[in-house]
C-alpha cells in the first residue's frame, strides 16, 4: 500500500488534468476506507516522515480524516488502541527533532479523540514535559503550542488528563521568548473561555481567573519593549476572553483600561493601538461597565479614542494629493475609532457618549486645527447610533457644527463634513430636516463649485437630506435643486448619477403639474445620456463599478419619471423598454446582481401606464425568469474536500433566484395580467421549486401566496387553484406526517415576519375573491388562517422568549436604554411581525366592511382582547397592544355601532392605560388617538369624549411630540388633532377649546389623511365657528394648499371632500384670497391650480 499511496498523493498534488485529479482522490478515500485501517495509519504516517514532497499534503488529509465522527475516522477503525497511540509516538518523535506546527495540529486532533473516549496518551504529555525543557526556543513553543490545542476543549474534559496545565503555563507565561508566551497566552485564554460548564458554573473559581488574565496582561506588556508579531497576537488571544467572557474578568477593568491607556499614549505601532481600541469596546459586554466604570469609560474616550479618530498626515497628504478619501484598511486606526464610538453609543447610550461629543465639538470649534475638526465630524458621524434616544434639541446641535464644518476652508474637514451629513440624513429625518434653510443653501454652493470630489460629496448629501423633504420645501427650494442637477449631469459619471437619483427623489415629492415642466427641460438630457450608455453597453464587454452605479441611478430615473408623467414618455417608452431589456439580459449574463434587480424594478413601474407596449418586451423578461428558476444551484460531491456533501455550485444562481422569486411577486401584486398567459408555467415551477436557504425560502413562499392573485387574472378556477395551492402553503407550516419538502423553519423572528408578511397576500387575495365568488369550503379555510396565524405568532413569541432568556442577565442588570439597544434587532423584526400579523387579522373586517360576519367578528375580536391585555409592561407586549388597538380602529370604522361599543367595553380600560403608561412611545400614543377617533366617531360616546383625562394627555403629547420631532411623534401629533376634532363635537366644546384646537391644528405636518379629516371635519361644521372664522379659514387655507396639497388632491377617493372644500372656499373667497396674498409663494402657487385665485 505504501508506494501507492505515495504515488497518488503526487497525484493529489499536481494532477495533469481534473481527470486525474478526481481518480487520484476516488483511490485514497477507497484506501482510506479499508478496515481495519492499520495498514493505512502506518502508511500515511510514513509518508509524512519519510517523505518530504507529499509530507505536508499527507498531514492535512490524516488530520481531517481523525476528526471525523466515530468509525468515519481511520483512527477509529485501528484493530486496536495501541496500534494508535505507536503511530502517533512516532510523530512526536519526528516532531521532536522537526517542529511542524501541521503535524502538532494532528497530534492535537488525536488527542481530542482520546478524550472523547476515554483513551489516555501519556506519551504527548511526556512530550509536553521534555521539550519544554529544551534550549530551542521553536521546540518549547511547540510544547506549548501543543497544550494550547488541546485547551480548546472544555476546562472539565482536560481536567480528566493528569497534567498541571496551569503551572505549566504559568511557567510558559515568564518564558523570555514572546513566540513561546504568545501561545501560552493563547492557551491561558482558551481555558478562560471553556472554563464554564453545562449549567455555566465555572470551574476554576473567578478570582484566580482574573489574576491569571492581569498575569496575561503584564506579559504583554513586557512584550512591547521589543515589539513584534507576537504582541500583536498575544493582544488578540486577550480580545477574545474580553468579547466572549469579559464578565468572568470584570474585576479587571481598571487594569485592562490602565493597560490600553498606556498603549494609546505611548509610540507603540498603529496595529496595537487598533487592538487596544477593540479591548476598549469589548468591555461593552460586560453589565457593570457603565454602571461602576462611568468615569473611567469617559475619561478613556476623551484622552484615547477621541485622538485616535485624528487622521496621520501621511493620510492628510493622501487626500490633498490624490482628491480621494482612504480606504478602510489605510485608515484602521480612525475606523476603529469610529466603531467603538458607535458601538459605545448603541450600548452605552446616550448620558454616556453624547455629552462627550459635545464636548469634543465645542473643543474642535475652539481651534484651527483641522485634524481636530475631522476627529470631531467623524464623532458627530457616530451618533447615527443613537438615533432611537437623540430628541430634536440634540439633532440640532449636531446640525449646526456640521454646517460650520461644510463652511471650513479646508478641503478635507468639508468632505468629512458632507460624508457626515449623507450618513446622519439617512438616519435622522426629519429631525436633521428643521435646519433646511441652512443646509440646502450651503450644500448647493458647494455642489456648484470646483472642487468635483466635493461636488460629488455634496451632491450625495443633499440626496439624503432631500430625500422625503415635504412637497412645500421641495417646492421652495426647485430652483436651487434644479440648478444643482444640470451642474451635475455636466460632470463626473458619479455625479451624474447623483444628478438623477436627486431628480428621481423629487419625481416622488412634487406634484405632477410642477413636474410636467421641469422633465420638459431635463429629460431631452437625460434621453441623450441614455442613449450614450447604451452604446457603451453594447461596446465594452464588461461594467466598471461606477457603469453600474450611472445605469442604476439612469434606469431609475425613466421609470420613475415616467410613471409620475407618464404623457411625456408615450412616444419613447418602447425605445426605454427595449432598452431595459437590455441591461437586464447583460446584468443576468454578468451576474451583476444588484443591476438586475433594480433594473427588473424599474420595469415594474412602467407597467402600470404602458402595460400594452411592455407586452411583448416583458416576454423576454419572462424568459429570464423561467431559465434562473428552473437552473440547479446544487450537487452532490465526491471528492476529498466535499466528500458526500451537496454544495452549492453556483452562488451567482442562488442570488439571482432570490431576486426573480422577489421580482416575480411583485409583477403579480402590480400587473398579473401580464403573466397570466404564463399561469400553468409559472405554477409548476414555483410549486416544485426547492429553496437552498432562509433568504429563498422566504421569497419562494411570497411567491406561492401572489399565484392565487395571478390565478384569477388568467380566469382560472381560483377555489379549485386554491384547494390545491392551499394545501402547499398550510402544509409548511403544519407538515404532515413523513412530509420531506418543509421549506419553513419559523426558528427565529425574522423567519416569523417573513411568513406573515407573505401569508397577507395570500389571506387578502382569498377574501377578495370570496366577496365575488364564494368558496363553498370557505369556512374551513378559514379556520386554517387562524391555524396558521397562530402558529406563526406561538413560534414568534417562543423564540423571543428564548432569545430574551439568553439575555435575561443583561435584562436584570442593564439599564432599560442598555438593554433596549442591545435587543433593538430582535424588537424591530418582532414589531414587523406583529405588524403584519395584526393587518391579516384586520383584513377580515376591512374586506368584508359592514358584512363581516358575526362569529368571525367575535374571532378577530378575541385575538385582539389576548393581544391588547398583555398590557405595556414588557415592549412584546407593547406591540401586541399596538396592533390590537389597530385591529379595534378598524372594527370601530366598518361595524355597526352597538357591536362597536360591546366590543369595546373591555378595551377602553387598556386603551386609558396604554395611553398613560407609555408617554415615550409615541407609535402606540398615534394609534391609540386613531382608535379613538374612530370609536367616539362611530358610537357618539360623551362620556369618553368628554373624558378629562383623555384630555390633559392629548394635551400634554401634543406639547411632547413637537419636542421629539421624529416621525411617530409627528404622526402622532396629527392624530391627537384629529380626535380633538370629532370629541370636541360630541361633547359639546365651547368656543375657547376650537380656538385653542384650531391653532394647534395649524401645526399639522405628518399625516395627509389626518389632515383631510381635520379638513373634512371644519368644512362640513364650518357655520359653527363664526366667532374664529378668519382663524379657521386661515389654518384650513395653510393646510390645504400646503405640503400635503398634491397627495390630498389627487387622491381618488377625496373627490366628495374636494368638492365641498371647494364650495366653502369660493363662499368665503374675499377671507380666502386676503389670507392666501399673505401666505407662500407655494400656496399662492396651489390655490391658482385649485381654481380660487
Amino acid at each position: 500500500m505504501q508506494e501507492t499511496l505515495h504515488n497518488v498523493l503526487l497525484m493529489i498534488k499536481s494532477p495533469v488534468d481534473k481527470g486525474q485529479s478526481l481518480e487520484a482522490e476516488r483511490v485514497f478515500i477507497q484506501m482510506r476506507q479499508i478496515s481495519p485501517s492499520d495498514e493505512f495509519v502506518q502508511a500515511i504516517i510514513s509518508e509524512i516522515i519519510n517523505c518530504p514532497e507529499t509530507s505536508q499534503l499527507a498531514s492535512v488529509l490524516l488530520r481531517k480524516d481523525i476528526i471525523k465522527s466515530d468509525d468515519e475516522s481511520c483512527i477509529c477503525r485501528l484493530t486496536n488502541v495501541q496500534t494508535g497511540k505507536q503511530a502517533m509516538t512516532q510523530l512526536l518523535m519526528h516532531i521532536s527533532m522537526n517542529p511542524d506546527d501541521q503535524l502538532i495540529q494532528v497530534i492535537s486532533s488525536y488527542l481530542h479523540q482520546c478524550l472523547v473516549s476515554n483513551i489516555i496518551f501519556d506519551e504527548a504529555l511526556d512530550f509536553i514535559n521534555q521539550a519544554n525543557a529544551s534550549e530551542n526556543a521553536k521546540v518549547r513553543r511547540m510544547s506549548v503550542y501543543l497544550v494550547q490545542l488541546i485547551c480548546e476543549a472544555s476546562v472539565q474534559t482536560i481536567q480528566r488528563l493528569n497534567f498541571d496545565f496551569f503551572g505549566f503555563l504559568q511557567k510558559a507565561l515568564v518564558d523570555l521568548e514572546d513566540q513561546v508566551a504568545s501561545c501560552a497566552i493563547s492557551a491561558l485564554c482558551n481555558i478562560i473561555l471553556n472554563n464554564r460548564n453545562a449549567e455555566q458554573e465555572p470551574q476554576i473559581p473567578l478570582e484566580i481567573v482574573q489574576q491569571v488574565y492581569i498575569g496575561i496582561i503584564q506579559r504583554i506588556s513586557a512584550s512591547f519593549s521589543t515589539e513584534n508579531k507576537y504582541s500583536v497576537k498575544m493582544m488578540q488571544a486577550a480580545l477574545r476572553v474580553l468579547e466572549y467572557a469579559v464578565d468572568d474578568v470584570v474585576e479587571t477593568i481598571p487594569t485592562i483600561l490602565e493597560f490600553i491607556s498606556q498603549i494609546m499614549q505611548s509610540q507603540l505601532s498603529l496595529e496595537l493601538k487598533r487592538q487596544a481600541i477593540l479591548m476598549f469596546s469589548a468591555l461593552f459586554n460586560s453589565k457593570d461597565t457603565k454602571k461602576v466604570h462611568r468615569t473611567a469609560i469617559q475619561q478613556f474616550m476623551s484622552a484615547c479614542i477621541f485622538p485616535g479618530l485624528v487622521p496621520t498626515d501621511e493620510e492628510v497628504n493622501d487626500f490633498l494629493n490624490n482628491n480621494i478619501m482612504n480606504d478602510v484598511e489605510q485608515l484602521s486606526l480612525q475606523e476603529a475609532a469610529r466603531e467603538c464610538l458607535r458601538d459605545a453609543g448603541f450600548i452605552l447610550g446616550k448620558q454616556v457618549v453624547f455629552p462627550l461629543v459635545l464636548q469634543l465639538i465645542e473643543q474642535a470649534q475652539a481651534q484651527d486645527d483641522f485634524k481636530i475638526h475631522l476627529a470631531a465630524i467623524q464623532a458627530i458621524q457616530c451618533c447615527e447610533e443613537m438615533k432611537e434616544v437623540l430628541k430634536q434639541v440634540d439633532t440640532d446641535k449636531l446640525s449646526h457644527a456640521l454646517l460650520k464644518f461644510i463652511q471650513s476652508a479646508h478641503p478635507m474637514t468639508v468632505s468629512y463634513a458632507l460624508v457626515a451629513t449623507t450618513t446622519l440624513a439617512a438616519e435622522l429625518l426629519p429631525q436633521l430636516q428643521k435646519q433646511h434653510k441652512l443646509f440646502v443653501p450651503a450644500l448647493c454652493q458647494i455642489i456648484n463649485g470646483q472642487n468635483e470630489k466635493l461636488s460629488t460629496d455634496a451632491s450625495a448629501a443633499l440626496i439624503n437630506f432631500s430625500s422625503g423633504l415635504s412637497y412645500e420645501l421641495t417646492y421652495k427650494y426647485q430652483a436651487q435643486l434644479l440648478n444643482a442637477v444640470r451642474v451635475c449631469l455636466s460632470r463626473s459619471m458619479l455625479n451624474q448619477a447623483n444628478a438623477m437619483t436627486l431628480m428621481h427623489s423629487m419625481c416622488e415629492i412634487m406634484d405632477p403639474e410642477d413636474l410636467h415642466v421641469i422633465l420638459v427641460e431635463i429629460m431631452p438630457q437625460i434621453f441623450e445620456q441614455f442613449g450614450a450608455a447604451m452604446k457603451a453597453i453594447l461596446e465594452v464587454k464588461d461594467f466598471t463599478k461606477d457603469q453600474i452605479v450611472f445605469i442604476e441611478s439612469l434606469v431609475q430615473l425613466i421609470a420613475n419619471a415616467s410613471s409620475a408623467v407618464p404623457e411625456l414618455f408615450q412616444r419613447s417608452i418602447e425605445q426605454i423598454a427595449q432598452n431595459i431589456v437590455i441591461i437586464i439580459q447583460r446584468s443576468y449574463q454578468q451576474e451583476e446582481h444588484s443591476l438586475f434587480a433594480n433594473t427588473l424594478k424599474a420595469l415594474s413601474f412602467l407597467q402600470n401606464d404602458f402595460s400594452t407596449q411592455l407586452a411583448p418586451f416583458l416576454e423576454n423578461v419572462y424568459e429570464i425568469f423561467i431559465s434562473v428558476l428552473s437552473g440547479d444551484i446544487t450537487e452532490h460531491k465526491t471528492d476529498l474536500e466535499h466528500e458526500n456533501e451537496i454544495v452549492i455550485k453556483n452562488p451567482h444562481l442562488e442570488v439571482q433566484q432570490r431576486n426573480v422569486l422577489s421580482i416575480m411577486s411583485t409583477y403579480i401584486e402590480k400587473y398579473p395580467q401580464g403573466l397570466a398567459q404564463h399561469f400553468i408555467e409559472i405554477y409548476d415551477v414555483i410549486t416544485v421549486f426547492e429553496p437552498i436557504n432562509e433568504d429563498q425560502s422566504y421569497s419562494w413562499l411570497h411567491c406561492m401566496c401572489v399565484l392565487l392573485r395571478l390565478a384569477v387574472a388568467a380566469n382560472q378556477d381560483y377555489t379549485q387553484v386554491h384547494k390545491t395551492l392551499f394545501h402547499e402553503i398550510y402544509t409548511q407550516f403544519y407538515p404532515e406526517e413523513n412530509q420531506s419538502d418543509v421549506r419553513i423553519s419559523l426558528t427565529n423572528t425574522k423567519q416569523c415576519a417573513d411568513a406573515a408578511d407573505a401569508f397577507f397576500f395570500y389571506l387578502k387575495y382569498y377574501l377578495q375573491q370570496q366577496i365575488l365568488n364564494p368558496d363553498p369550503n370557505y369556512y374551513e379555510t378559514e379556520n386554517k388562517f387562524f391555524q396558521i396565524l397562530g402558529r406563526i405568532q406561538e413560534k414568534l413569541n417562543m423564540n423571543t422568549k428564548i432569545f430574551i432568556q439568553e439575555h435575561a442577565e443583561r435584562q436584570d442588570d442593564l439599564g432599560q436604554e442598555e438593554f433596549m439597544s442591545a435587543l433593538q434587532q430582535l424588537y424591530t423584526e418582532y414589531s414587523e411581525c406583529m405588524e403584519q400579523l395584526g393587518f391579516c387579522y384586520s383584513q377580515f373586517i376591512t374586506v368584508f366592511k359592514g358584512q363581516v360576519p358575526l362569529e368571525l367578528l367575535k374571532r378577530v375580536n378575541q385575538i385582539a382582547v389576548n393581544w391588547i391585555e398583555q398590557g405595556t409592561d414588557t415592549t412584546p407586549a407593547c406591540y401586541m397592544t399596538l396592533e390590537a388597538i389597530g385591529i379595534y380602529a378598524d372594527i370601530a370604522h366598518f361595524v355597526q355601532a352597538d357591536y362597536v361599543q360591546n366590543m369595546f367595553e373591555s378595551a377602553l380600560p387598556w386603551i386609558f392605560q396604554a395611553l398613560q403608561n407609555k408617554d415615550d412611545d409615541f407609535a402606540l400614543i398615534s394609534v391609540s388617538f386613531y382608535c379613538l377617533f374612530e370609536y367616539v366617531n362611530r358610537t357618539l360616546d360623551v362620556n369618553v369624549a368628554s373624558n378629562t383625562e383623555l384630555l390633559n394627555l392629548a394635551a400634554k403629547y401634543l406639547e411632547s411630540s413637537k419636542e421629539d420631532g421624529q416621525v411617530d411623534s409627528l404622526n402622532a401629533y396629527d392624530n391627537i388633532c384629529s380626535y380633538l376634532t370629532v370629541s370636541g363635537q360630541v361633547s359639546n366644546q365651547q368656543i375657547s377649546y376650537w380656538a385653542a384646537l384650531v391653532e394647534k391644528c395649524s401645526f399639522m405636518e405628518g399625516d395627509e389623511y389626518e389632515i383631510t379629516r381635520v379638513l373634512d371635519f371644519f368644512a362640513k361644521h364650518f357655520n359653527q365657528f363664526t366667532e374664529i372664522k378668519y382663524q379657521v379659514l386661515k389654518m384650513m387655507v395653510n393646510l390645504f394648499f400646503g405640503q400635503f396639497y398634491s397627495k390630498i388632491k389627487n387622491d381618488a377617493e377625496n373627490g366628495p371632500f374636494l368638492a365641498l372644500i371647494k364650495q366653502l372656499f369660493q363662499k368665503e373667497i374675499e377671507g380666502i384670497v386676503q389670507i392666501i396674498q399673505n401666505g407662500s409663494d407655494f400656496e399662492k402657487k396651489n390655490s391658482a391650480a385649485f381654481g380660487i385665485l
